[in-house]
């Protein structure tokens, strides 16, 4: 006989490892200890060779269904003695861990939240090894009860005994509570305060205000959430005018995955997450039959967020009402979602809240992914909660401790930490000071989480994003090396990583709205070849002038006139004589230039009459891409666009020039043939090019209609590569900076000292 010690990594705390690990070995009458500590799970027993074997696979390969495993081993270590097998306390050591998110309820204690028999009946709070929260509630680590909000609770005799019990699925469940011990919900009305009512009292309020088409903002699992009537156009109208959220789209929460079906396309794939342990919004399209939701959930779209209850307190408020409830962010539009004890504010949007006493530490809003219409590919439109922060394509072969602050529109930072990787939830519009202060406030609680060896910082080259300055300033105050990426390059280091590409050779496709290039212009319709540790800008767009700086984000006008080439003159009408002698006269001066494919997105849809303007970001692009879906069932009637390349510039004049005849005959195909357009783009450069490898990174590939025809179109002919642990968009960018500062600028300094030695 030996003894054996089994290192587990990836998300094994939080997820009922220690107790499976126990149980089975008590299955295999072994004797020995588990525990948790902030590089994993350890575990050592004494067994024979082929037992001890026997055992660790079954740790790996039977492992409970909410791990994921990143590394493991097992050693023979001096031999030791033990009277039993036993989980002991965690221990503190270098953290090489992953951070486990947020889960929604279980099957099991949704069903032990409805069961009249159950000690836990309508317990709004009723969690398990299985489910509940997890990051939103870490003060430290690793994961145990005492480094969560949870500590403040202490547990009643009848949950203590489960929680020591090996045998019960609360067995070192550390959210274990119920009605006796457990968190206590408070309704606040905004004339009275706090209103003493039993639980139920305070249900059936919330039941009333919903049926009379009042707003409640509810504290949920990363914050609170504004609800509504979803049938009701005047609740819906209110909730838009509070919010200042003219047109939006807002996601809807329905009882269950049943209810969403009579309204919904909806197949397997979309209900399995709709009901997994993520449990996110997912964009789904309309049927074609009447819908009784307010025409003021997403105006002029076909397709809804649609959610289910995660939480407990969201599944009974669900079933009390059994209707459909808009669910959105407790926040004015732009601004970070309210989590904590700020809640005068709240009485700016909801009639009354409901609140709890279990602290949220790391505010999160809701997971936003939705499926290509055809492929079925998931994209990911927001990382939050259930799927941040923790990465498990981690940085390769990291050798120092750093910190990426990512861009600006889409608010996420990444720290890469002895061989693991964690980007952080979205955080926002970086442009607004609200979501500057959370940005830096969750940053440095997470930095105090993980207490890193920092010894680098990497930024967007752009000098004006608000990380940029933060990261200049972090660098100098802590004497920390700065690194600047350039924004296009960092998401394409992004989908290269992710996708484990970094030893082929790559065509990168790169497109969005903005981003601060290397030459001093805007990017945004960019194609990179990777090789080798190298990355190159082999072609782009052709620059356009770029006009009224951040206006020509929000008016598609410019857009159109910036690229109408020969057509200008057809634009004229829609312009104010002052405003059209002032952009006239940019446009020939062409004082800022830009590639960006955004720009050509809004410049198309003004063209096919679809919008004049953004209210939000990507409203034009969806308009656009609804509109092509459409049309695509005759697709192939059509033809794309022409378009020349020349050199490294990829010239639209030739497919606007078309565009502006099919404006007079047949506006509605425009769409459809713009698309067909992009895709005969890409396949041109990489057969010139001859690339077998293709991948795509920027906010344009959340397009589920492009993403397919890529497929359709040119899946047979080279690898095509998409992001699936990341959004494609800029929450992505402090991933791709890690990626770049390890890898790329690795091999400079390779390189460099190579070209010393040479000398």
């Amino acid at each position: 006989m030996n003894t054996y010690h089994i290192h587990i990594k990836g998300r094994v705390q939080g997820v009922g490892f220690r107790p499976f690990v126990y149980k089975m070995a008590l299955e295999l009458q072994l004797r020995g200890w588990v525990c948790n500590t902030t590089d994993g799970v350890h575990i050592r027993y004494s067994a024979e060779e082929g037992l001890a074997n026997q055992f660790y696979q079954k740790c790996i390969y039977h492992k409970p269904q909410l791990a994921v495993i990143t590394d493991s081993s097992i050693e023979k270590v001096e031999f030791e003695t033990f009277d039993s097998f036993q989980i002991i306390e965690s221990q503190d050591s270098r953290l090489e861990l992953s951070l486990t998110p947020d889960f929604s309820i279980c099957k099991d204690c949704r069903s032990e939240l409805s069961d009249s028999t159950n000690r836990r009946h309508r317990y709004p709070f009723i969690t398990c090894t299985h489910c509940g929260p997890r990051y939103s509630i870490l003060t430290g680590l690793p994961y145990d009860r005492p480094y969560t909000s949870m500590e403040s609770f202490e547990m009643c005799e009848s949950c203590s005994k489960e929680y020591t019990d090996p045998f019960e699925r609360r067995y070192f469940s550390q959210t274990n509570s119920c009605q006796t011990c457990g968190i206590q919900l408070a309704l606040i009305d905004p004339t009275q305060g706090k209103i003493n009512l039993k639980q139920e009292e305070v249900f059936s309020h919330i039941n009333e205000a919903l049926e009379d088409d009042k707003i409640i903002a509810v504290k949920g699992i990363g914050g609170f959430l504004l609800l509504c009537n979803a049938n009701s156009d005047h609740a819906v109208k209110t909730l838009r005018e509070r919010k200042k959220r003219p047109s939006k789209p807002f996601a809807v929460l329905f009882q269950n995955t049943a209810s969403i079906e009579s309204q919904f396309q909806i197949g397997e794939i979309e209900k399995e997450l709709l009901e997994g342990a993520i449990s996110p919004i997912v964009l789904l399209t309309k049927k074609e039959a009447f819908s009784p939701l307010s025409k003021h959930i997403a105006p002029g779209l076909e397709s809804i967020g649609a959610m289910i209850p995660y939480a407990p307190l969201l599944e009974l408020i669900s079933s009390n009402f059994k209707g459909p409830m808009v669910a959105t962010s407790a926040n004015l539009s732009g601004a970070p979602i309210v989590h904590g004890e700020e809640l005068e504010g709240l009485f700016q949007l909801a009639d009354f809240i409901v609140d709890h006493n279990r602290v949220i530490t790391f505010p999160q809003d809701d997971s936003v992914v939705q499926f290509s219409p055809s492929h079925k590919r998931p994209i990911i439109l927001r990382r939050s909660r259930g799927m941040a922060p923790s990465v498990f394509n981690a940085i390769e072969n990291t050798d120092i401790d750093r910190l990426a602050l990512g861009a600006e529109m889409k608010g996420a930072f990444g720290f890469s930490v002895n061989s693991n990787t964690y980007i952080s939830q979205y955080l926002g519009n970086l442009g607004q000071y609200e979501n500057q202060v959370q940005f830096e406030r969750i940053l440095w609680d997470f930095k105090n989480l993980i207490q890193p060896n920092l010894e680098e910082i990497i930024v967007d080259m752009h000098p004006g994003y608000f990380t940029h300055q933060l990261g200049k300033e972090l660098a100098s105050k802590e004497n920390l090396s700065l690194t600047e990426v350039q924004h296009h390059e960092a998401h394409f280091m992004s989908i290269l990583t992710e996708r484990n590409l970094l030893d082929e050779r790559v065509l990168g496709v790169v497109w969005d709205g903005t981003g601060f290039g290397s030459d001093g212009n805007i990017w945004g319709g960019e194609f990179f070849e990777y090789e080798s540790r190298t990355i190159q800008r082999i072609a782009h767009l052709d620059y356009f002038t770029h006009l009224a700086n951040d206006r020509m984000s929000i008016d598609n006008r410019l857009c159109a006139l910036a690229l109408a080439g020969n057509h200008r003159e057809k634009l004229e009408h829609y312009f104010k004589a002052a405003e059209w002698d002032f952009y006239s006269k940019s446009i020939e001066e062409k004082q800022i230039l830009t590639s960006s494919m955004g720009r050509v997105f809004d410049a198309v849809a003004f063209i096919s009459g679809l919008a004049v303007e953004n209210t939000y970001e990507g409203q034009s692009a969806m308009l656009l891409e609804q509109g092509a879906r459409k049309a695509s069932f005759d697709v192939d009637q059509f033809d794309p666009y022409q378009f020349t390349i020349s050199g490294t510039k990829v010239s639209l004049e030739e497919a606007f020039d078309e565009m502006f005849l099919d404006k007079v005959k047949r506006p509605e195909i425009i769409g459809s043939r713009f698309h067909l357009t992009l895709i005969e783009i890409v396949r041109s450069i990489a057969v010139e090019g001859n690339y077998h490898n293709v991948a795509f990174s920027g906010g344009v590939f959340q397009n589920g209609f492009l993403v397919d025809l890529l497929i359709d179109r040119l899946g047979k002919e080279f690898q095509l590569h998409f992001h699936e642990e990341l959004s494609p968009n800029d929450e992505n960018i402090a991933y791709g900076q890690l990626a770049y500062a390890n890898c790329i600028k690795k091999t400079k300094k390779h390189n460099l000292k190579e070209l010393e030695t040479c000398v």
